[in-house]
């Protein structure tokens, strides 16, 4: 995106992280649909639909996207980049959320691009980081993302691990240990957190 601000990215399939890499330039990620991990050289972060990811300029750092993820990136000027040092999770506004709607639904007026790209500039450059993103400790366990994969496509208070165990290949205990050592909390715990959000988020939307 070095030629342009604002992108919107599709992944039909699964495709797996890259090399480390940096850019020149701070940029935020929005995911619409999907998932996508960010990781670092020391922990990775989690990003749903609906979530904000903010990316500084020079910083290490790999993407992977699960099957049907839909994602913007939005190229920030030097002088609205936020005063964070690493990568993290924003706070999304409802503002933010709508924006970032109409643009993947191209419903805005072609002639005011520019200016619809700064309003959105603007309104990212004032989220704070949020607190409680879902981060993992190192690299992500791949026996982790069909079930991440099925909690970012239609989050449910019934989905129940043991359902998905069989798709893993992995016994209950197996997947409970790892959420457990990757996020410091409990399947169930993501889960409902993972469907608390989605919530939100329909409501933002609205």
């Amino acid at each position: 995106m070095e030629d342009k601000r604002l992108i919107l990215k599709q992944y039909e399939s699964h495709r797996p992280p890259g090399d480390f890499h940096t850019h020149s330039y701070s940029h935020l990620a929005y995911v619409h649909q999907g998932c996508q991990i960010v990781s670092t050289d020391k922990h990775s972060l989690l990003s749903m639909p609906g979530s904000l990811v903010y990316i500084p300029a020079y910083t290490p750092h790999r993407a992977e996207f699960l099957k049907r993820s839909q994602v913007s990136l939005l190229k920030l000027p030097s002088n609205s980049t936020p005063n964070i040092k690493a990568v993290c999770m924003l706070d999304v506004s409802p503002i933010i959320t709508q924006l970032f709607s109409v643009w993947k639904n191209k419903t805005q007026d072609p002639k005011l691009a520019d200016q619809y790209i700064d309003v959105l500039i603007d309104q990212c450059s004032r989220c704070a980081p949020t607190t409680h993103p879902f981060v993992a400790q190192g690299s992500m366990d791949r026996r982790l993302l069909i079930i991440i994969e099925a909690l970012s496509d239609k989050p449910t208070i019934k989905m129940s691990i043991s359902q998905l165990s069989q798709k893993t290949g992995a016994s209950v205990r197996t997947l409970n240990r790892l959420f457990l050592s990757h996020f410091k909390a409990s399947f169930k715990e993501i889960r409902n957190k993972v469907v608390m959000e989605r919530a939100e988020q329909m409501m933002k939307k609205a």
